[in-house]
């Protein structure tokens, strides 16, 4: 039994990763390709100490183990947000790299440790409270692309079938998918939205670092871009995630011109969406987050009026709400005091 780190042994380290990932049904997120574009929003990266669990030769295990440095100390995490948790062929071996990841966190006097599990493991049972996690599941919403596209259609909500359809009869729009030939127009075009959004809404710009990942994905066939053509040209965009059997809806961006703001057009182009991914195979859609159904839903999980509105939005896509299993390791009382103080706060301030 050997543990192969990235930043050791790259070369052998990638080799094996990807063994798992052919040898194994795995989320697409754990893709190197995927985890480059995840560390790319990591702006306070201390140290990557990702490994493979090898025996005989062989991975049995995998673990993204990225540590930044926050106001607390140093997290495993990004961006303060979660990352995916550890994987490995059987309990055993899932053992021996949690017992792994606590003595990294002792050698490096680690604070806390956040890790999410995919969506498409189909738990019952959150597996890193078996770790000594807290468990801080929320919520989000799947559809179920097994189903015939008349049920698909059913489950819509029910005035969201006129808006598409006023969109659908109308010959100036139209839909545009991503491929050789229209990727890189549409990715300039996402890029571009997407700036202006940020800028419009006085968030921090992203950095080109993040545009280019996720162009990556999209080049090797990790992501898709579609879009909402009005007259031929571009007026919304979203970038959606995935392999060859699942997808989630990653990113949105759109033309801010007054003319375009009281249309359906993401109802229109989530539809178009949910038939692409369908028409091609796909099993499962995750819509991804925000996807609440109240202001406090529980310890670190609040929802503010605009994340509601988008939450009711996205369950009116005939989606079904669904447990995303995540957990929090405090290996110090002082950040899990404070989150204590935070929710003191929403409830005193929200009921």
């Amino acid at each position: 039994m050997n543990f192969v780190f990235k930043y050791e042994d790259s070369q052998n380290f990638e080799k094996l990763w990807n063994q798992y990932l052919t040898s194994y049904n795995v989320d697409f997120q754990y893709s190197l390709t995927s985890i480059e574009y995840y560390l790319a929003y990591c702006n306070n990266l201390y140290k990557d100490k990702s490994f493979i669990l090898e025996v005989d030769n062989h991975c049995v295990g995998i673990c993204f183990l990225p540590i930044e440095s926050t106001k607390d100390g140093f997290s495993i995490s990004i961006a303060n947000g979660y990352i995916m948790a550890p994987l490995a062929k059987s309990l055993k071996y899932e053992q021996i790299i949690f017992d792994c990841i606590d003595k990294i966190c002792d050698d490096l006097n680690i604070v806390i440790v956040k890790f999410k599990v995919s969506i498409f493991e189909n738990l019952n049972f959150n597996r890193l409270r078996l770790y000594r996690f807290l468990d801080t599941t929320n919520t989000t919403c799947i559809l179920d692309l097994n189903n015939s596209q008349e049920d698909l259609w059913m489950n819509l909500r029910k005035r969201y079938k006129s808006l598409i359809n006023s969109l659908t009869k109308n010959g100036e729009y139209s839909i545009v998918c991503s491929n050789e030939s229209t990727l890189n127009e549409l990715h300039k075009y996402y890029v571009t939205f997407h700036k202006i959004h940020m800028k419009n809404a006085g968030k921090s710009l992203k950095s080109n670092l993040i545009y280019t990942k996720q162009l990556n994905l999209a080049q090797q066939n990790l992501a898709t871009i579609i879009a909402v053509n009005f007259q031929n040209h571009p007026i919304i965009i979203n970038y959606f995630f995935h392999d060859t059997t699942n997808v989630v809806y990653a990113s949105n961006a759109y033309d801010t011109h007054e003319s375009f703001k009281n249309l359906p057009l993401n109802h229109y182009l989530l539809w178009h969406s949910t038939l692409y991914f369908k028409q091609r195979g796909f099993k499962k859609f995750g819509f991804g987050q925000p996807c609440s159904l109240n202001s406090i839903n529980g310890f670190m999980d609040y929802a503010d009026e605009k994340e509601l509105s988008i939450s009711h939005f996205k369950r009116g896509m005939g989606t079904q709400m669904i447990s995303h299993m995540q957990g929090i390791k405090f290996l110090k009382k002082e950040p899990l005091l404070q989150l204590i103080d935070q929710f003191k706060s929403e409830v005193t301030n929200g009921l």
